[in-house]
């Protein structure tokens, strides 16, 4: 096969997995989709009822187990009886009368036993009560409904414009009204898991699809191939069924990474930008944590005779690894670095600080300001002390060099070097001294993590006294032991 038609047929298959990831995302819209319109139906099923086409309340209504409300179904249809008999026969007629009682009884039922508590919404039952009320110019709910339906009422008040006002403002509220069955597991019966079965059939589908061609193409068990789509997993739980159907608001995990692995969305920017929120929330806490478990460490050697172990030869053989001591070395490198580089740099700032301290001790001597009385004599003085600084740097500066440069006198060196390292050695390493340092140090880090690291965590002088006792304690049981 050519390279170019080896490079098409891998397009090819490109163009066709991201199809794949497209039409999978797309599902995946719509399932989170559904969920969401499942949580929210009970609470806005007033606004579908009333604003969205009927179709929904009588597809979905079943799935919630909701259906018309026995009382208040019946309230209605009296009320359509009512009115199909006044059109027939009059509001006069004998056949009314019983009608008008009816509803003044049923009036007075649903206002002792409100049928809308199981729904949760006994503020339209208020609501209705209310607007009864002002109709009627009366305190009472139930007589407000006795009068309104009453052959008075409605005859000397016209009849249309009465009913018109019970249509638009009181059937709505009783019509929104439902009776919601009950499960054997004695919650609300919820039947949106025989919807998302089938797209967690789907779903498991691909799953096991996708878990198969990761296992062949990376040689890996299937359980550790699944674990590389981990968040897949989420879209196959029927949390609904299961009875905690806010969980499955988790399938946004999966759907954020389908939409992005997709190309329909760009999360990049996004998900750039809440890494670098973790990281900065966590940076801070982490350096603080490594700082306070280093101090701590170096706190637990010092107490436990750190520096006495420090100083003191150990009985362990030392591993060199290029046969070089590189202390040594490395304090030659620094002596012949000042000596040779530094030295002839801050000479001159040397020797104006000498010149003004030797100028600055003489200058009230009297000898000194006699020479500053005689004529001509004025700047001898300082210009006599300047050569004297100058000669003796010169000379300091090579007796140095002959130091360094000389065999002899680099060997005397190393020997007084070694001699005040040994005799430094001992001497911290009487017991008196080891104490006290032991407990200078320790006590100078625990100052250090107070007043830098937990300074913010602690508000008062009292919050400090106690951390300082609790230390204190807690070096005491360590010395004991």
């Amino acid at each position: 096969m050519k390279p170019s038609q080896r490079q098409n047929k891998n397009k090819s298959k490109r163009n066709r997995s991201l199809w794949f990831e497209k039409l999978m995302a797309i599902l995946a819209v719509l399932d989170v989709g559904l969920v969401l319109f499942d949580l929210s139906y009970i609470s806005w099923r007033n606004f579908y009822y009333r604003y969205g086409p009927d179709v929904i309340h009588q597809w979905y209504d079943p799935i919630k187990g909701i259906e018309p409300h026995r009382d208040t179904e019946q309230y209605l249809e009296t009320v359509d009886e009512l009115k199909a008999e006044v059109a027939a026969t009059g509001i006069n007629s004998e056949e009314v009368a019983p009608l008008l009682d009816e509803l003044g009884d049923r009036s007075e039922t649903m206002i002792d036993e409100n049928p809308f508590q199981i729904a949760d919404k006994t503020g339209d039952l208020e609501r209705i009560k209310n607007r009864m009320r002002d109709r009627l110019n009366n305190e009472s709910a139930k007589d407000a409904f006795q009068n309104f339906w009453s052959r008075d009422h409605l005859t000397s008040n016209s009849w249309q414009q009465e009913m018109d006002f019970f249509e638009s403002e009181i059937r709505p509220q009783l019509e929104m009204n439902y009776f919601r069955s009950i499960s054997i597991r004695g919650t609300f019966t919820d039947r949106f898991w025989q919807i998302d079965a089938y797209f967690i059939l789907i779903f498991a589908l691909e799953f096991l699809a996708r878990t198969w061609t990761i296992s062949r193409r990376t040689q890996l068990s299937w359980r550790d191939a699944w674990l590389f789509r981990w968040y897949d997993i989420l879209l196959l739980i029927p949390f609904s069924g299961l009875g905690f159907p806010v969980f499955a608001l988790t399938r946004l995990i999966p759907l954020a990474v389908r939409l992005d692995q997709s190309n329909l969305v760009d999360l990049k920017p996004l998900r750039r930008k809440i890494n670098q929120g973790v990281v900065a929330a966590l940076a801070g806490e982490i350096t603080e944590t490594v700082v306070i478990r280093v101090i701590d460490r170096l706190q637990d050697a010092i107490e436990n005779d750190g520096v006495v172990n420090l100083v003191r030869p150990s009985d362990r053989q030392y591993i060199d690894l290029n046969d070089r001591n590189e202390i040594e070395v490395l304090s030659q490198q620094l002596v012949r670095m000042s000596l040779y580089e530094v030295f002839p740099e801050i000479k001159p700032d040397l020797e104006a600080l000498l010149l003004h301290s030797l100028t600055s001790g003489v200058k009230d001597m009297p000898l000194y300001q006699n020479f500053q009385n005689l004529p001509g004599m004025q700047d001898q003085p300082e210009q006599l002390a300047r050569e004297v600084i100058g000669h003796t740097t010169d000379s300091l500066y090579e007796i140095l060099k002959g130091m360094v440069e000389d065999p002899v006198g680099a060997e005397l060196f190393n020997n007084m070097v070694q001699n005040f390292t040994k005799v430094m050695q001992r001497e911290i390493g009487q017991p008196n001294n080891a104490t006290e340092i032991q407990t200078l140090l320790s006590d100078f880090l625990e100052e250090m993590k107070i007043n830098y690291f937990r300074r913010d965590d602690i508000e008062d002088i009292e919050d400090f006294e106690a951390v300082i006792e609790e230390t204190r304690q807690l070096r005491e049981a360590a010395q004991k032991k």
